[in-house]
């Protein structure tokens, strides 16, 4: 929750709270707030306040989710943009060997893409021995690259996880967004009443409860 949600919560709970702790506050007002109108403050603050925190725990899961999916993929790049450069090099000369393993393709920047062409290549890697058998030399040996598949299972699960929980986190703004809204309408407007009703000295009455109308 940001602190300027926060300043604008407290100060529309310090007004509702003030007016339904002060008798004689609704009993001037009780022409425009009756006790149901006044009843509503209460529900609508709550409700914002569990929209808030809600958004702001969505928000937290959600960056969380981001960045497990982007360590992770990042770490399967690595590995996959280490392996066709030993490839290359081993290679430089052998242009079927080259298309076996996709040296010439482009590395996609779209994920699906991406992780396609990276499936493909370490598929490459286990069906043709003289792939691996020339990348042994610097250690990437056939369990590596079975770890790196699992890795690369992992990546796209964690692309889910990552996809729901941003939808989540969205769905929680919206809710945030409404309940916020409909608060300070309900806020704006007990105030202006408020303004109506107490005017010049009287002021102090709101005062000593802590509530501001202008």
């Amino acid at each position: 929750m940001s602190r300027s949600q926060e300043s604008v919560l407290e100060k529309n709970r310090v007004l509702i709270e003030g007016v339904n702790g002060s008798t004689a506050i609704k009993a001037r007002i009780a022409p425009v707030y009756p006790e149901e109108r006044l009843a509503t403050g209460p529900v609508l603050y709550e409700t914002a306040r569990i929209a808030l925190n809600s958004q702001a725990a969505e928000k937290a899961e959600g960056v969380a989710a981001v960045k497990a999916f982007n360590t992770a993929k990042d770490a399967v790049h690595d590995h996959f943009v280490t392996t066709r450069n030993w490839l290359r090099y081993f290679f430089k000369s052998d242009v079927d060997m080259q298309n076996v393993a996709y040296l010439n393709e482009e590395i996609p920047t779209n994920y699906a893409q991406w992780d396609n062409l990276v499936e493909r290549t370490f598929n490459a890697l286990n069906s043709t021995p003289a792939l691996i058998e020339k990348l042994a030399v610097v250690d990437i040996t056939p369990e590596k690259v079975a770890g790196w598949q699992g890795d690369l299972k992992a990546v796209g699960q964690l692309k889910v996880v990552a996809e729901k929980e941003d939808g989540e986190a969205q769905a929680a703004s919206v809710k945030k967004q409404e309940a916020m809204a409909e608060l300070a309408a309900y806020c704006s407007d007990l105030r202006e009443c408020l303004n109506l009703f107490y005017q010049g000295s009287e002021r102090q009455v709101l005062e000593q409860v802590g509530i501001v109308v202008k």
